[in-house]
């Protein structure tokens, strides 16, 4: 068991025995989720991901393009 389980016990145990669970009004042991919520989060990352597709080309383009560039001024230097 490493540190940080140790702590995250003891400090769940520490709040149970202070009865700070129902203070929080955390009285069940259950969390209701809708039935939406994978749809939601999903796509919400694919809107995400649809707003920075530029960014995320030129971060990758700009570099792949010097590379190439740089490949070819070299083959032609040889010859």
């Amino acid at each position: 068991m490493n540190f940080k389980l140790k702590a995250l016990s003891l400090a769940s145990a520490v709040a149970g025995a202070l009865g700070l669970a129902s203070f929080a009004g955390a009285a069940g042991t259950y969390v209701d989720i809708p039935e939406t919520a994978v749809a939601d989060l999903t796509g919400y990352a694919g809107a995400l991901f649809t707003d920075i597709w530029v960014i995320v080309a030129l971060v990758i383009g700009i570099p792949l393009a010097f590379y190439v560039i740089r490949k070819v001024i070299g083959l032609v230097r040889m010859h």
